[in-house]
């Protein structure tokens, strides 16, 4: 059996096949909802967005990878979209200072590596700065953790919201 499409089933065929391959791009203009940690940054677990949440110093908020950033990650073989999961240690006006291998933050103050476990070289600034109006510091809570420690405030149009963590492990 054959069938024919009258012109209103070709318009129905069309709009299914124009539409399908969009999908993605549709997906990937949503926010994200949800994140699951694997890195040591911070707890592992899962993290539900907190929609209309401010970003204020303490929050956990998501990032894209910073372009000064991304080489680095890409060698870890971190996706290129793969959202970065900190705490906020500094907000615009705060100050930020790096003296050898600490770095201060009105949050407290964290250790800065040389270099990663695998012997890469992480990059290194020195002094004190007061953040931007459009800036904030992240840090995650291990050592080891790729953050503003090494690649330097990050500007808040880079930000996907403040986090909240549901269930760690």
């Amino acid at each position: 059996m054959i069938r024919t499409f009258t012109p209103r089933g070709w318009a129905a065929v069309l709009v299914a096949v124009t539409a399908v391959p969009g999908l993605p791009a549709a997906a990937r203009a949503l926010p994200t909802l949800v994140l699951i940690n694997e890195t040591r940054s911070l707890p592992r677990g899962l993290y539900v967005r907190r929609p209309g949440e401010n970003v204020q110093r303490g929050a956990t908020a998501a990032s894209v990878q910073p372009d000064s950033a991304r080489v680095y990650l890409a060698s870890l073989g971190a996706p290129p979209d793969m959202l970065l999961l900190k705490r906020v240690a500094a907000v615009d006006g705060d100050v930020v200072c790096r003296e050898g291998e600490r770095v201060f933050t009105p949050a407290g103050e964290a250790r800065v590596l040389g270099q990663d476990r695998r012997g890469a070289v992480l990059s290194a600034w020195a002094g004190c700065r007061r953040l931007e109006a459009d800036e904030v510091f992240l840090l995650g809570e291990a050592a080891e953790s790729f953050d503003s420690r090494y690649f330097g405030p990050v500007n808040r149009r880079e930000l996907r919201g403040v986090f909240t963590a549901v269930a760690t492990w």
